[in-house]
């Protein structure tokens, strides 16, 4: 099991198990009854007197910031947003192994010998071709 630090009060508020990969969690921290969404490793605090108490519309962009935040760090991707018009010498590159993020289970666990050996012999020496730098890397808006 796994304990993460509650965002609001800094304590160890939350004992997690093995969650599957596309879970998104609403938890209540033990210590300060606050409110944190989980979503692969990552916490985000809610506020809890905005969803307890707001209007409709503050509620929507409240959870609007939070979704934003997930999609500002990449952990969403969506077909639509990988299209991109490539010219030949970029179409002709190695496409990323993974283009829809890394199949692990945990943010934190290090990489296989085999995901550095391809890193070493592919990855490498395509991240001066601009196309493919941005799929792997890209910039967040």
């Amino acid at each position: 099991m796994r304990r993460m630090r509650c965002p609001h009060c800094k304590e160890y508020g939350f004992h997690m198990g093995n969650l599957p990969r596309e879970v998104i969690a609403v938890l209540a921290c033990r210590h300060c009854e606050e409110l944190s969404v989980l979503f692969r490793g990552k916490i985000i605090p809610l506020n809890k007197q905005i969803l307890e108490n707001g209007t409709m519309e503050e509620r929507k962009m409240h959870l609007a910031e939070v979704i934003a935040q997930f999609l500002e760090s990449g952990m969403f991707r969506f077909p639509a947003m990988e299209e991109e018009t490539e010219s030949a010498e970029d179409a002709a590159a190695p496409k990323p192994a993974f283009p829809f993020g890394l199949p692990r289970s945990a943010p934190d666990t290090p990489i296989s010998d085999q995901e550095l050996d391809r890193f070493i012999k592919i990855d490498l020496k395509c991240l001066d071709n601009p196309s493919y730098f941005k799929r792997i890397f890209r910039p967040r808006s």
